[in-house]
């Protein structure tokens, strides 16, 4: 391959990337089977944080919090690729990091109807897992818990691993299916819930992480396209799909998906032996997109259940205990698909309702369950589609049952909202 056969030009990637169709990128090019995009996207928020505790801190704070650097092609038709490097500023992450990988793969474009996807890959399971972050209605991340009191049950989703895929539409796209087989997670960073949380500790002789088994997921959609709605395709490079496709085609959605994992070995809570962790899901969820006149209307729906996700103390019956978990949500959004001024205008919502099994007493008052709501509202304004979107909004979450008594014993806040102004760029 010589430099001076490389030609660099513009186009839509979103093909390659599974983004919107609006997506601009460059491309190297070498002939009509071997080219390469690659581009730039970002984040910038504005954030007004509520306080966390009573005598916490209040925060106005400007942040990058992301910038994506892609790249995604062919070197034939049957042998694809994609990488996605990411970094943080030091205000939106914990441990401050400059680069991280977040995917890349290797797809084998066998047929439309089957693709084998190796490397590290969004999972299977929700369609929130698939959707990608610069796709989304609300700029928030999925399963928001501000408190961060619920990460044994939402670190069962997380979006990525590594693994192997097997992903194709059938009958021109009315079904699609994916399955998923990525590395087991067995480190004892697990929590328990237990009047506040702790390390649960490995069974002395076990081995941390040490890759035995497997972690699986599956999802299949259907699509009614006998109705004249248009499927989200599984056979692309990237296999991501969108929240909205703002106006530019008819979407109807129905998915299941099924998830199961080994993530905790055998072990010790002080001196109590409780055994392992076989975390079991499934969910069920629906996306609806259509265009009326200069509205799009925007809805989603889903439920998912969960088996074994942590451990919590049962303190009516004195023991450990395995806990299950419960998710809703619902979101959508409506757009008039009309420039007014420099872009299209719409306003945007998200619901989410986590649910564990735990338990709180102060001695006096036993609460049951672990239950945190989360609300927030957009108002999105696309300048240029996805590529250029302002949005202006707040999420708001409030804690019940146990978990609520529990931070309030603590001096801690059981309702936080924290407003947002967010800058999205792509290209």
């Amino acid at each position: 391959m010589k430099l001076a056969r490389w030609k660099v030009v513009g186009l839509a990637g979103a093909l390659a990337l599974g983004y919107a169709s609006d997506a601009f990128s460059a491309q190297i090019k070498v002939d009509d089977k071997t080219w390469a995009n690659f581009g730039l996207n970002m984040k910038v928020f504005y954030y007004n944080r509520d306080k966390r505790s009573k005598d916490g801190w209040k925060q106005n704070v400007f942040d990058v919090d992301q910038t994506k650097i892609y790249f995604s092609g062919q070197v034939t038709p049957l042998f694809q690729f994609y990488s996605e490097l990411d970094t943080r500023s030091t205000a939106a992450a914990t441990n401050p990091r400059f680069a991280e990988l977040a995917e890349a793969g290797v797809n084998l474009a066998f047929a439309k109807e089957f693709q084998v996807a190796v490397g590290r890959l969004r999972k299977p399971f929700a369609r929130a897992h698939l959707v990608s972050g610069y796709a989304q209605l609300t700029p928030q991340r999925f399963w928001l818990d501000p408190q961060d009191e619920l990460k044994a049950i939402t670190a069962a989703l997380s979006r990525t691993d590594q693994g192997l895929m097997i992903k194709g539409d059938l009958a021109d796209g009315c079904f699609r299916y994916r399955v998923g087989v990525y590395n087991e997670d067995r480190r004892t960073t697990n929590k328990f819930w237990n009047n506040g949380w702790g390390n649960v500790t490995r069974t002395p002789g076990t081995k941390a992480n040490d890759l035995k088994n497997f972690e699986w997921n599956a999802r299949i959609e259907f699509t009614p396209t006998m109705l004249g709605f248009k499927p989200e395709s599984a056979a692309t490079i990237t296999s991501k799909i969108n929240d909205t496709y703002l106006g530019r085609r008819d979407v109807l959605t129905i998915g299941l998906g099924y998830h199961t994992e080994k993530h905790t070995p055998k072990s010790r809570i002080g001196t109590t032996d409780v055994g392992d962790l076989k975390r079991r899901g499934w969910t069920v969820d629906a996306m609806f997109e259509k265009k009326y006149g200069n509205l799009v209307p925007n809805l989603q729906i889903g439920y998912i259940s969960f088996d074994n996700t942590h451990f919590y103390y049962d303190i009516d019956k004195r023991k450990y205990k395995k806990g299950d978990a419960d998710i809703w949500y619902v979101t959508g959004q409506l757009l008039f698909d009309q420039v007014a001024w420099l872009g299209k205008p719409a306003i945007a919502f998200r619901y989410e309702k986590i649910e564990g099994d735990g338990q709180w007493t102060d001695g006096r008052i036993l609460k049951k369950d672990l239950t945190a709501e989360s609300f927030g509202i957009a108002f999105n304004y696309y300048i240029k589609g996805q590529d250029a979107r302002i949005s202006v909004g707040f999420d708001s979450t409030k804690y019940k049952d146990a978990l609520k008594h529990f931070l309030k014993a603590g001096g801690r806040e059981d309702s936080i909202t924290d407003w947002y102004i967010y800058f999205q760029s792509r290209f």
